[in-house]
């Protein structure tokens, strides 16, 4: 018998999907459940919890069985087969909290956006490269089981012509990023140049334009998502002969493969995606970042991006100094 996958949970509270979702899934016979799931769905078991509001963490653990609290961000190296990183808030830092990990080799998943600049981006990404050691970021949506039956219907279709697409947000930074992720995973890369026109990227309702290179000879394409609150997830994608679509279904079988597609990571070490894939997927939520802050909507290419970086969206809990 295989033994379970020790996770190492870092950060808990902010802005984080472990107590509400990603904790309740992985153990689902704590205090709290999610879309009623009570029975295990994965091969996880959460073993150490840090956040730094130590409140938070003790609350955390006191939610689950068996989490022990520790004091310094660090402090898993060695009791751990793999990290969830989960709280946006936290993502400036990403970078910090995370490299005592790669040294030591166990496998990391940070939640989006996986960095708030490219610079920060590739330090991440040539850390990953240094130690060989794996890494996995990305949207719930992105490993849903709609993007697979996307994929499919794409070969039925011919060339693609363009698309548009829904996503639900809150704001541009932590959910509104789902949006340009899921189409990613639909589509694939090749992006030239990103817009976003919006009267508050902290608000639903915008527009993201996306502008592709040539494809096999084929013309350019654009594509459109609309951010607002509301669905899900929807797109339609038009074709040469035809058109195909999929709607983001919210019910468990949802929410299950990112936490699935980790799992597989931490115990194989594979990567589902490429880091040239991660790099153009930051790259891309960067661009419509800069686009909307910086350019009043107007398009930005991804090699423009420099050393740009975006803001947070909530105060910086760590203070000054925390990393030196």
């Amino acid at each position: 018998m295989t033994d379970p996958v020790r996770i190492g949970v870092l950060t808990c509270g902010g802005t984080n999907h472990m107590p509400a979702v990603w904790g309740p899934l992985i153990d689902p016979r704590g205090r709290q459940q999610f879309l009623g799931c009570r029975q295990p769905m994965t091969d996880m078991v959460m073993t150490h919890v840090w956040d730094i509001d130590t409140a938070a963490s003790r609350i955390f653990a006191g939610d689950h069985s068996g989490l022990q609290v520790v004091d310094n961000y660090a402090a898993m190296v060695g009791q751990v087969d793999g990290i969830i990183l989960g709280d946006h808030d936290s993502c400036l830092h990403y970078k910090h909290l995370i490299r005592p990990y790669l040294e030591a080799g166990v496998p990391v998943f940070l939640n989006r956006p996986f960095a708030l600049s490219m610079t920060d981006a590739q330090d991440i990404v040539e850390l990953s490269r240094r130690t060989g050691t794996p890494i996995m970021t990305g949207s719930t949506l992105e490993f849903a089981p709609e993007v697979q039956s996307l994929r499919h219907d794409l070969a039925t279709i011919g060339p693609i012509r363009g698309f548009v697409a829904a996503n639900s947000t809150s704001d541009y930074s932590t959910h509104g990023i789902h949006g340009p992720l899921f189409v990613h995973a639909c589509l694939g890369g090749g992006v030239r140049s990103v817009s976003y026109q919006t009267s508050d990227w902290r608000q639903p309702n915008g527009i993201l334009t996306l502008e592709y290179e040539s494809r096999d000879g084929e013309p350019p394409f654009y594509g459109c998502i609309q951010e607002i609150g509301g669905p899900l997830g929807w797109i339609r994608v038009f074709g040469g002969d035809g058109s195909c679509e999929q709607t983001f279904d919210g019910s468990l079988p949802l929410w299950l493969p990112i936490l699935q597609h980790m799992q597989h990571m931490f115990r194989t070490r594979e990567m589902p995606q490429t880091h040239d894939d991660i790099l153009e997927k930051t790259a891309i939520f960067l661009a419509g970042f800069r686009s909307a802050i910086d350019h009043g909507g107007g398009a930005v290419r991804l090699e423009a991006l420099g050393d740009w970086r975006a803001p947070l969206l909530n105060p910086d809990c760590y203070a000054k100094g925390y990393f030196d």
